[in-house]
């Protein structure tokens, strides 16, 4: 489990490395850095502080390794016992106030075999493995002969290729080095090869320790990043909580406002509605008010022209159309009398003409059209010879029961 966790976690990092987010991020990191005191500086790049040691003719040098400056930090016999060597390392270890310091094991760069290849840009994600196929073609080592690391010095993405830097030490040459030190009882970071300059030699940036054998340590970032992680996802979901509140509250919001408006529109459509109710009754009354001359002039019309012999029973004004029902002895002549009106147009007889054994006369239904007449301009109606009281024309309409429209 652990394994393949590695090999994702190597992949992972190997494409973020072919990415500009690293550089980008160093030369940032640099740069913020630099806008800090020295003290600061000093505190927050204590991640790149290390102790180095190296085996002499008669001593053990230590080395502190600080913002890539390299420095002197003390000496260990080699003729001390072994428990007496390791206690001195410690106490040289505990001086560091960082206890995030590693210990690194160095040799010379002489001691080591470095080889130069090109590889396709495919094999940087199993490159362990790949070398460990070349170490017989590259080295005179075998794989199980030597330990090795490797660095990748360049990326051509033209090509798709990379050139790798290959570091190999032979087991039978670093084994009692580290035996040398102080047996199993200091554990180291890693092993590294530093250049021939004495106290001011630079490490090459390799690891040449096994994975197995490299100290254990407790990821003190770990738990912090594990910690902020939850912590941002805590504020993640308390800002779209509060996001979706907001929303509910401004729907909420909106919502009330469509419905005070829907409210208004619906008072302004009965106001309307109101509105036209009276526009319609006002119309209507100065319609009754205008026409109720014309009515009167026109009974008074019919009154004079229709004879003694003729009576109506019902007059009717409705949908433009009047219609005139009665019983006259002359029923066939009274066509020509209703066209000299001037409040009538185009009387016709409706059906035919049938006599009233029980009267004596014809009973008729005559319908015929109003004539648009000014009210200021109403003739006056028509008297016959012989009618000198207005009171006998007015009786000549003798039975009149309906007139609609009339007021």
């Amino acid at each position: 489990m652990k394994e393949a966790l590695d090999r994702l976690l190597a992949r992972l990092r190997t494409r973020l490395a072919k990415t500009p987010l690293p550089r980008f991020f160093s030369w940032w990191g640099t740069e913020l850095l630099a806008c800090l005191p020295k003290r600061w500086r000093e505190r927050l790049g204590g991640h790149s502080e290390a102790l180095l040691l190296e085996v002499g003719d008669t001593d053990i040098v230590v080395l502190r390794e600080r913002n890539q400056t390299v420095s002197e930090f003390g000496r260990v016999g080699r003729d001390l016992p072994e428990d007496a060597r390791a206690a001195e390392i410690r106490r040289l270890q505990a001086r560091i106030e960082n206890p995030g310091v590693r210990t690194i094991f160095c040799l010379p760069e002489s001691k080591a075999l470095t080889r130069t290849m090109t590889l396709p840009a495919a094999a940087e994600e199993n490159l362990r493995q790949v070398l460990t196929f070349e170490m017989d073609r590259q080295t005179p080592f075998k794989a199980d002969q030597v330990y090795f690391d490797s660095r990748v010095a360049a990326r051509d993405a033209a090509t798709r290729s990379l050139r790798v830097e290959l570091v190999v030490l032979p087991r039978a040459l670093l084994d009692p080095q580290l035996a040398a030190v102080a047996g199993e009882r200091i554990q180291f970071d890693g092993v590294d090869v530093r250049s021939d300059d004495a106290a001011g030699g630079v490490r090459r940036g390799v690891n040449l320790l096994p994975v197995e054998r490299r100290a254990r340590r407790r990821d003190l970032g770990l738990p912090i990043n594990l910690g902020l992680l939850a912590l941002a996802l805590i504020l993640l979901i308390f800002n779209m909580s509060e996001s979706l509140d907001n929303r509910a509250l401004a729907v909420a919001t909106m919502q009330a406002e469509v419905e005070k408006a829907a409210v208004a529109a619906q008072e302004v459509v009965e106001l309307k509605k109101t509105l036209q109710d009276s526009i319609n009754g006002a119309n209507f009354l100065a319609e009754k008010k205008r026409n109720g001359p014309l009515i009167v002039a026109l009974l008074d019309d019919l009154a004079a022209r229709l004879n003694d012999d003729t009576y109506l029973e019902r007059l009717s004004i409705e949908n433009n159309q009047i219609q005139l029902q009665g019983q006259s002895k002359e029923a066939a002549g009274l066509i020509s009398v209703l066209s000299a009106s001037p409040f009538l147009a185009n009387p016709k007889l409706e059906g035919q003409i049938q006599p009233d054994p029980r009267t004596g006369k014809d009973r008729f239904t005559i319908s015929a059209e109003p004539k648009n007449v000014p009210a200021d301009r109403v003739p006056v109606p028509v008297e016959r010879a012989g009618d000198t009281d207005s009171g006998n024309a007015t009786g000549k309409v003798e039975a009149m029961e309906k007139a609609d429209g009339a007021p």
